[in-house]
């Protein structure tokens, strides 16, 4: 009986629960390296309009991207109380990620998890690689690894260490081999 217990426990996933106005998202625990309360943010010239900049956690640089600007949803007026920054890894490098809420954690395992309806189309739907249902609650499994496309990283490592874009690229390419078809397709895109 106890083997079936621990297996039926190692089949299931972690996931921090996080909402941004009344949607309630969920991210692997395993991507995030801790939550933190909103630090002082320095802004990055030329970066996209939802990287808010960058802060100094214990002596390391965080680019900080505001999710609610990245997912086109309401930003409230004023910062919430319970507004936080959840640090995350994001293809070896750390990110910041703004939210409204953090409020649990909790576990799916695979039947608790589907993909999204194919109604669910446009910008925001490639952020969402599935859906949670626990119970009556049905959260978004967000895919951090689209957070950012290859350009807006390669943007962000040159605002950030104050690079030509050409030497970022270069950059990029070298860090990520596997991923150069896709640099230059982002380069190609761009000059359109």
């Amino acid at each position: 009986m106890a083997d079936i217990v621990k297996k039926t426990e190692e089949d299931k996933i972690k996931f921090a629960v996080f909402s941004i106005g009344t949607v309630e998202f969920a991210l692997d625990i395993m991507r995030i390296k801790e939550i933190v309360k909103p630090l002082k943010i320095t802004a990055i010239p030329k970066a996209p309009r939802f990287i808010e900049g960058v802060i100094n956690l214990r002596g390391s640089i965080i680019p900080i991207v505001d999710l609610r600007k990245r997912f086109g949803l309401k930003i409230p007026e004023t910062p919430l109380p319970t507004e936080r920054i959840i640090i995350a890894r994001l293809n070896g490098k750390i990110i910041g990620l703004i939210v409204d809420l953090v409020s649990d954690v909790i576990s799916m395992g695979k039947g608790d998890i589907c993909p999204p309806p194919e109604i669910v189309k446009g910008v925001s739907a490639q952020f969402i690689k599935g859906l949670g249902k626990i119970g009556s609650r049905l959260l978004l499994l967000m895919d951090l690894d689209r957070i950012l496309t290859v350009s807006e990283k390669i943007s962000l490592k040159a605002s950030i260490k104050e690079k030509s874009r050409d030497k970022a690229v270069k950059e990029y390419e070298e860090e990520n081999t596997d991923t150069s078809d896709f640099i230059r397709q982002a380069q190609d895109t761009e000059g359109e």
